[in-house]
């Protein structure tokens, strides 16, 4: 005979399951609604998106890396964007992504001629 408990966990993963299928279809439906939203209107869906996830992300994000230190200020990407744009750094030059890609480079000249 099956444990009550575990009754109840496997009914968890299949819901978790049912869940997951039902997000991905409503995802497919959602594309053409957005396109037809405003530019604003498409920000603050993907605003709201992003603090949902977040909001449910964190208590496993503050088990594996600690709880942030009260201290220290968090920069929304806006914020980041616009401090970078006051030190003057161009964000069309993507410096970030030019160093990935010359770093990766460099490591597979070293692969290849090691």
């Amino acid at each position: 005979m099956i444990p009550p408990i575990t009754k109840l966990l496997i009914k968890i993963e299949q819901l978790e399951w049912d869940l997951t299928e039902i997000k991905k279809e409503l995802e497919k439906l959602q594309v053409p609604v957005m396109k037809s939203l405003t530019p604003e209107e498409r920000q603050a869906a993907r605003s709201a998106r992003v603090r949902a996830q977040r909001k449910r992300l964190r208590p496993s994000i503050e088990k594996a890396l600690g709880k942030p230190d009260p201290d220290v200020e968090i920069l929304t990407a806006e914020e980041l964007q616009q401090l970078l744009l006051e030190e003057g750094i161009n964000p069309e030059d993507n410096l970030g992504s030019c160093a990935i890609i010359e770093e990766r480079e460099k490591r597979s000249e070293r692969i290849s001629s090691g």
